[in-house]
Protein backbone atom coordinates (compact mmCIF):
# COMPACT_ATOMS: atom_id res chain seq x y z
CA UNK A 1 0.00 0.00 0.00
CA UNK A 2 1.96 3.20 -0.97
CA UNK A 3 -0.87 6.57 -1.30
CA UNK A 4 2.08 8.85 -0.71
CA UNK A 5 -0.15 9.95 2.10
CA UNK A 6 -2.27 11.64 -0.86
CA UNK A 7 -5.26 9.32 -0.73
CA UNK A 8 -7.62 8.00 1.72
CA UNK A 9 -6.63 4.07 3.03
CA UNK A 10 -8.92 2.09 4.70
CA UNK A 11 -8.03 -0.57 7.59
CA UNK A 12 -9.62 -3.27 8.87
CA UNK A 13 -9.54 -5.76 11.56
CA UNK A 14 -10.84 -9.54 12.37
CA UNK A 15 -12.12 -10.88 15.38
CA UNK A 16 -14.36 -14.34 16.08
CA UNK A 17 -17.18 -14.64 18.83
CA UNK A 18 -16.16 -17.08 21.68
CA UNK A 19 -18.82 -19.61 22.49
CA UNK A 20 -18.75 -19.91 26.20
CA UNK A 21 -17.01 -23.25 27.73
CA UNK A 22 -14.47 -23.15 24.65
CA UNK A 23 -11.78 -22.34 27.15
CA UNK A 24 -13.54 -23.40 30.51
CA UNK A 25 -11.24 -24.99 32.91
CA UNK A 26 -12.54 -27.29 35.41
CA UNK A 27 -10.71 -25.74 38.44
CA UNK A 28 -12.05 -22.11 37.32
CA UNK A 29 -8.70 -21.30 36.64
CA UNK A 30 -8.17 -17.37 35.07
CA UNK A 31 -9.49 -17.91 31.48
CA UNK A 32 -13.35 -17.35 32.39
CA UNK A 33 -12.86 -14.19 30.59
CA UNK A 34 -12.34 -15.46 27.60
CA UNK A 35 -15.45 -15.85 25.79
CA UNK A 36 -17.67 -13.95 23.86
CA UNK A 37 -17.01 -10.65 23.04
CA UNK A 38 -13.16 -11.12 24.62
CA UNK A 39 -11.38 -11.74 20.99
CA UNK A 40 -13.44 -8.54 19.66
CA UNK A 41 -12.38 -6.03 21.97
CA UNK A 42 -8.90 -7.49 21.69
CA UNK A 43 -8.64 -6.65 18.09
CA UNK A 44 -10.88 -3.86 17.95
CA UNK A 45 -8.29 -2.07 20.75
CA UNK A 46 -5.57 -2.98 19.06
CA UNK A 47 -6.72 -1.84 15.49
CA UNK A 48 -7.60 1.23 17.06
CA UNK A 49 -4.02 2.09 18.60
CA UNK A 50 -1.83 0.97 15.67
CA UNK A 51 -4.19 0.03 12.29
CA UNK A 52 -1.05 -0.39 9.67
CA UNK A 53 1.00 -2.76 12.41
CA UNK A 54 4.09 0.10 12.25
CA UNK A 55 4.05 1.47 16.03
CA UNK A 56 6.80 -0.42 17.46
CA UNK A 57 8.04 0.14 21.20
CA UNK A 58 10.81 -0.89 23.64
CA UNK A 59 10.80 -4.86 23.33
CA UNK A 60 8.66 -6.10 26.28
CA UNK A 61 7.59 -9.29 28.00
CA UNK A 62 4.16 -10.10 29.47
CA UNK A 63 4.09 -11.47 32.49
CA UNK A 64 1.30 -14.01 31.87
CA UNK A 65 1.89 -14.91 28.59
CA UNK A 66 6.10 -15.74 28.14
CA UNK A 67 4.54 -17.96 25.23
CA UNK A 68 4.84 -14.45 23.24
CA UNK A 69 7.99 -13.80 23.98
CA UNK A 70 9.94 -10.63 23.54
CA UNK A 71 8.26 -8.24 20.72
CA UNK A 72 8.15 -4.52 20.21
CA UNK A 73 4.59 -4.37 18.38
CA UNK A 74 2.61 -2.18 20.29
CA UNK A 75 -0.25 -5.01 20.76
CA UNK A 76 -2.32 -3.45 23.74
CA UNK A 77 -4.42 -7.08 24.09
CA UNK A 78 -1.65 -9.35 24.05
CA UNK A 79 0.01 -9.05 27.28
CA UNK A 80 -3.57 -9.53 28.76
CA UNK A 81 -4.85 -12.11 27.20
CA UNK A 82 -7.60 -14.06 29.19
CA UNK A 83 -7.77 -10.93 31.72
CA UNK A 84 -10.95 -9.64 31.24
CA UNK A 85 -14.20 -8.10 33.54
CA UNK A 86 -18.06 -9.00 33.02
CA UNK A 87 -20.68 -6.48 31.82
CA UNK A 88 -23.61 -5.51 31.20
CA UNK A 89 -26.47 -8.52 30.07
CA UNK A 90 -25.45 -10.96 27.29
CA UNK A 91 -28.76 -13.55 26.39
CA UNK A 92 -26.58 -14.94 23.19
CA UNK A 93 -25.75 -18.50 24.04
CA UNK A 94 -26.24 -18.85 27.38
CA UNK A 95 -27.15 -22.81 27.66
CA UNK A 96 -24.92 -25.50 28.51
CA UNK A 97 -21.81 -26.89 27.19
CA UNK A 98 -21.86 -29.76 25.01
CA UNK A 99 -20.63 -31.86 28.12
CA UNK A 100 -23.25 -30.47 30.00
CA UNK A 101 -21.59 -28.17 32.06
CA UNK A 102 -22.34 -24.36 32.70
CA UNK A 103 -20.11 -21.93 31.50
CA UNK A 104 -21.98 -18.99 30.50
CA UNK A 105 -22.95 -16.45 33.02
CA UNK A 106 -25.45 -13.51 31.70
CA UNK A 107 -22.47 -11.20 31.09
CA UNK A 108 -19.99 -10.23 28.11
CA UNK A 109 -16.47 -10.65 28.93
CA UNK A 110 -14.28 -7.39 27.29
CA UNK A 111 -10.96 -7.76 27.34
CA UNK A 112 -8.45 -5.75 29.42
CA UNK A 113 -6.35 -3.48 27.19
CA UNK A 114 -2.61 -2.16 28.26
CA UNK A 115 -2.18 1.43 28.08
CA UNK A 116 1.18 3.23 26.41
CA UNK A 117 2.77 4.31 29.71
CA UNK A 118 3.19 0.42 30.21
CA UNK A 119 4.64 -0.15 26.94
CA UNK A 120 6.70 2.75 27.27
CA UNK A 121 7.75 1.88 31.14
CA UNK A 122 6.16 5.20 32.41
CA UNK A 123 6.69 5.38 36.19
CA UNK A 124 5.42 7.03 37.81
CA UNK A 125 2.51 7.08 35.12
CA UNK A 126 0.87 10.95 35.60
CA UNK A 127 -1.06 10.58 32.56
CA UNK A 128 -3.96 7.41 33.20
CA UNK A 129 -6.26 7.58 35.44
CA UNK A 130 -5.51 6.95 38.94
CA UNK A 131 -5.14 3.74 39.97
CA UNK A 132 -8.35 2.90 42.67
CA UNK A 133 -5.82 2.64 45.46
CA UNK A 134 -2.95 4.52 46.21
CA UNK A 135 0.40 4.04 44.55
CA UNK A 136 4.05 4.93 43.68
CA UNK A 137 3.03 4.98 40.32
CA UNK A 138 0.62 6.70 40.49
CA UNK A 139 -1.81 6.40 37.22
CA UNK A 140 -3.15 2.85 36.08
CA UNK A 141 -1.13 0.66 33.64
CA UNK A 142 -4.38 -1.11 32.11
CA UNK A 143 -8.11 -0.64 31.61
CA UNK A 144 -8.76 -2.62 34.36
CA UNK A 145 -5.95 -0.56 36.81
CA UNK A 146 -5.97 -2.72 40.45
CA UNK A 147 -8.57 -5.05 39.26
CA UNK A 148 -6.32 -6.81 37.21
CA UNK A 149 -5.16 -9.74 39.45
CA UNK A 150 -1.36 -9.81 38.08
CA UNK A 151 0.65 -7.36 39.88
CA UNK A 152 3.21 -7.26 36.68
CA UNK A 153 0.80 -4.67 35.46
CA UNK A 154 0.64 -2.41 38.31
CA UNK A 155 4.35 -1.72 36.97
CA UNK A 156 6.14 -0.37 33.73
CA UNK A 157 7.04 -3.79 31.46
CA UNK A 158 9.96 -5.24 31.98
CA UNK A 159 12.61 -5.91 29.29
CA UNK A 160 13.72 -8.72 27.52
Amino acid sequence: MNGNGRQPVQTWAWATYLSPGIYARPNGGTDWALQDIHPLSHEIAEWADDPFINNFVEPWLTPTAPQYGCTGILETGDPVVAIGFAQGTNTYNQGPNPNGTQSADGFWHPEDEVFLPWFMRTAPNTVSEPTQSPSTNIGRYTLMGDLNPFDGFRAPATGC
